[in-house]
């Protein structure tokens, strides 16, 4: 991460947070010469590209690219980035091929999987063995789409479950096909004091001025998903704190303002506060699996197993059951 960033000559310093993820969306621009090529590459939507640039851009309060017709190039601080991002994106490739290294050739007969941490990913391994009897199952963390794409083609994993979010959806590459398992709506939940507490459900738009919160290392797509909503919504452009977990639930206990991101299916992690749904779901999560030509995996059955295993789960994890009932049609419900 890359903080803080002093302003020319005013002694200003700006808070910015600029991580691999950030560097190498930047580095893939750079090299393809404009947003659409650099969105293929990358395996998301030109607008999914670009949104994630302005948000880079607004925290360095300044542009890393200029624009005209012809395409994209870096501006003057675009080049500094660049400069130091290439470094840095060379050191972080080596160390992944170094993991990567020291966990390939597994024990005869393993089958990996990869999921990017869930509450419903917590069923996927069981179910994967229940669809390859007799093959015993490793089940690792992946984080990022470049990383769950990259773990697909080069054979680290067989199948992976990831998300996507609405006008952020996955375009895989060549190769690598992709199955929905369903969509999550995602609630909220809000402080013992705030004015929402204790409804069922509300508009986006009645929360506006609340402070928003979210666990640190999350999704950025999903943020950028969140913030568009919010927008969308009246709200203007937000600030999402992101904090540990333990700091999180601290905090919605102490801010009457606080509003934390939560999935459907309770985690048992003991969060305070009332749980809220949102008027029309604008906040949305899309539950997917992902594998490349030749996975030994049985996708259509593992698909199968996994929406009997999270209803099984929702009978007794939903957050909120009374509005599952009222609004069939949702994972888990």
């Amino acid at each position: 991460m890359i903080s803080p960033l002093i302003g020319p000559g005013d002694g200003h310093t700006w808070p910015v947070e600029i991580d691999v993820r950030h560097l190498r969306l930047l580095d893939a621009i750079a090299s393809a010469g404009s947003i659409a090529k650099a969105a293929t590459a990358l395996g998301l939507s030109q607008p999914a590209l670009s949104a994630q640039l302005h948000r880079v851009e607004r925290a360095l309060e300044r542009t890393v690219f200029e624009r005209d017709r012809h395409g994209v190039r870096p501006t003057a601080l675009g080049e500094v980035l660049l400069n130091h991002a290439r470094r840095v994106l060379a050191a972080a490739d080596d160390l992944d091929q170094a993991i990567r290294r020291f966990h390939r050739a597994p024990a005869d007969g393993l089958l990996r999987i990869g999921a990017l941490p869930t509450v419903f990913a917590e069923t996927l391994s069981g179910v994967v063995a229940a669809a390859t009897p007799g093959r015993p199952v490793e089940l690792l963390a992946v984080t990022s789409r470049t990383a769950l794409f990259s773990a697909l083609l080069d054979g680290t994993v067989e199948l992976a479950m990831y998300v996507d979010h609405p006008d952020q959806e996955i375009v895989p590459p060549d190769g690598v096909h992709v199955l929905p398992v369903g969509t999550e709506p995602v609630f909220v939940i809000v402080s013992p004091e705030h004015p929402v507490a204790g409804r069922g459900e509300v508009s986006l738009a009645e929360l506006a001025g609340s402070t928003w919160l979210a666990v640190s290392g999350g999704d950025d797509e999903f943020h950028e998903h969140l913030t568009d909503q919010c927008a969308r919504a009246g709200l203007g452009t937000i600030t999402v704190q992101e904090l540990e977990p333990m700091v999180l639930r601290q905090t919605v206990r102490r801010d009457p303002r606080a509003v934390a991101l939560a999935q459907t299916l309770d985690s048992g992690a003991g969060m305070p506060g009332s749980v809220v749904a949102l008027r029309g779901v604008p906040l949305r999560t899309r539950h997917l699996l992902l594998w490349r030509d030749g996975s030994p995996v049985d996708v259509p059955a593992v698909r199968s197993g996994l929406v009997r295993a999270i209803t099984e789960l929702a009978a007794v994890r939903h957050r909120l059951p009374e509005w599952a009932a009222a609004n069939p049609g949702w994972l888990g419900t």
